[in-house]
């Protein structure tokens, strides 16, 4: 069965911004040793946050923001969005790739 060629629509810049998310988030637990999920989720708003302010984001990615934004404040806060972020990670990279 074939995909579509519109779901392969911005695809790569998908890829781009979940890859520099899990990056930064990766990042910040290390440094600064995140102990809940709810401050995990914190970091991921703010991060959210100013990535709306960056021009290459916020022309390619802004489905992404808002679309994340909303699942983050839709559900509990003790929810680990980050089993959700690699997922959607791994996908795009699979789907590129055919």
């Amino acid at each position: 069965m074939r995909v579509p060629d519109v779901v392969f629509n911005n695809l790569e810049d998908r890829i781009h911004f979940y890859f520099c998310l899990l990056v930064a988030l990766r990042l910040f637990s290390c440094k600064r040793q995140l102990k809940t999920i709810r401050q995990k989720n914190a970091f991921i708003m703010r991060w959210l946050k100013n990535a709306e302010q960056v021009a290459s984001f916020r022309q390619r990615a802004r489905s992404e923001i808002v679309w994340l934004r909303g699942e983050i404040l839709r559900h509990s806060p003790d929810r680990d969005v980050e089993p959700i972020l690699l997922m959607i990670y791994r996908t795009a990279c699979e789907m590129s790739e055919t």
